[in-house]
């Protein structure tokens, strides 16, 4: 039982909610029973648009450490024998991210989010004032939130997609009620996850709007991205390019022209022409892994010289990603990513001619002086698939979408072994094989002890 606060310069507004397994039933029964004094429950529609405005509560992704598991990253602090560490359990893969029943990381997070947009699917509907319509939209804003934070649960907690073998492995428990009372739902196969996302997604669009009052707000546009992402990860490139092209429809794609800011600070995240979908995480610091920091031309890229710092401290030398923007960066979607997700199916159809199109006149010519630009090129299908994921994973380092290619292109066979590299930079002291089961975390301990029968991951 949590009670969160909303909006500390207007009239605060606290809500009850039950998250999965983090409370005995009996306990919360026994609470229910009295209404808490001077709670306000939401009811209007001012109530409800109250919390998909909210930055902290809903469109907050404070994420950071989820980084730690891509091969992005590379951090020396941590130790293999540190399992109490979640940053370090992550980042050497070890199958739990707590190693005991304490507050679970990740899962916690992502479940806190649903249960607060489940007050919102719950009871707007019949909220006391406001047009059907109004009701509508702001209950298809919250379906599609919640698509978002499924998304990611699914990349931690369950297996890769592969429709050979979705209907005998497990998703994600699919919460929608904010009864306490009623138990936990069972893991479905991942299957019926992704069609749920899907259907989900499907039932919004007509409900959501064509704009929003802000980049935190879902939108039509914003609900054909996370398709295009969802059907990218599930390898169902026809129907992810189809959304691709709905989202690059509505005119407004844009990629920020890295040459126009030299000097000066490229737009905010709430501002910023490239960003569908924000979701904010933390300022941080993490330093380049050396596979990732090879990709890019170091001397010329844009992208290393507004991100990347040196001699940070605990860093000495190395080459640092820093988030240290006019505003907490974005760990949701953009259109670079869209325009990535169409240039990837162009080239895994044979459209190679497309697809550099958009690697090189979307992407780099807005990454790199006139100067210094390059155009890269490909002679085949497989040359042009290979450059479009490098591109891929220049443009999207630290992006937050990393693990789900990982994940991905593990069941393409194009995901070589990650190895976690001691200080000495010789001493191998974990390494994330091909095909290894270590690229799906368990179900967190204390999950365990309020569902024993919940069905586990293999390890």
């Amino acid at each position: 039982m949590l009670i969160f606060k909303m909006h500390p310069m207007r009239k605060q507004l606290l809500l009850y909610i039950m998250l999965p397994g983090l409370m005995s039933l009996a306990a919360c029964n026994k609470f229910l029973d009295v209404k808490p004094k001077g709670v306000i429950i939401a009811s209007t529609i001012n109530d409800y648009e109250a919390m998909l405005n909210d930055v902290d509560i809903v469109n907050s992704f404070g994420l950071t450490s989820p980084l730690l598991a891509t091969d992005d990253v590379t951090d020396l602090s941590l130790s293999p024998r540190n399992q109490v560490s979640a940053p370090a359990n992550l980042y050497f893969w070890n199958p739990y991210i707590n190693a005991s029943p304490e507050k679970p990381d990740i899962w916690l997070d992502l479940y806190k989010r649903i249960a607060n947009l489940n007050v919102v699917t719950e009871g707007v509907l019949s909220a006391e004032n406001g047009t059907m319509k109004k009701k509508q939209q702001l209950y298809a804003e919250a379906l599609t939130g919640k698509v978002f934070c499924y998304m990611h649960l699914l990349s931690f907690f369950s297996p890769a997609y592969d429709p050979k073998t979705a209907n005998s492995v497990y998703g994600v428990p699919y919460i929608t009620s904010t009864d306490i009372s009623v138990p936990t739902p069972e893991r479905p196969a991942l299957e019926q996850s992704y069609q749920q996302l899907i259907n989900d997604l499907q039932r919004a669009i007509p409900d959501l709007e064509e704009t929003n009052i802000n980049n935190t707000r879902p939108t039509k546009t914003v609900a054909y991205a996370l398709l295009s992402r969802l059907f990218m990860n599930m390898q169902d490139y026809p129907r992810a390019l189809k959304y691709a092209d709905l989202v690059i429809a509505n005119g407004k794609a844009a990629v920020v022209n890295y040459n126009q800011y030299l000097g000066r600070s490229l737009p905010p995240t709430n501002n910023s022409p490239e960003e569908i979908l924000v979701r904010y995480a933390n300022n941080l610091t993490f330093r380049y892994a050396a596979d990732l920091i090879n990709c890019y031309d170091t001397t010329a890229d844009l992208r290393i010289r507004f991100f990347a710092k040196r001699n940070i401290a605990g860093n000495p030398g190395a080459l640092n990603y820093s988030n240290f923007l006019s505003y907490n960066p974005n760990r949701g979607i953009t259109y670079p990513e869209i325009l990535l997700n169409k240039a990837e199916c162009l080239a895994r159809q044979g459209d190679i001619t497309a697809a550099m199109d958009i690697v090189n006149n979307d992407i780099r010519k807005n990454r790199f002086t006139p100067a210094r630009y390059q155009e890269l090129t490909a002679t085949s299908r497989e040359e042009a698939i290979t450059a479009v994921l490098a591109e891929r994973r220049r443009e999207l380092a630290f992006k937050g979408v990393r693990w789900m290619d990982m994940k991905r292109l593990d069941q393409d066979k194009r995901m070589p072994a990650v190895r976690r590299i001691a200080a000495d930079g010789v001493t191998v002291l974990a390494t994330l094989e091909p095909g290894s089961l270590r690229y799906t975390y368990q179900i967190p301990l204390q999950v365990q002890s309020f569902n024993p029968y919940m069905p586990l991951n293999k390890q």
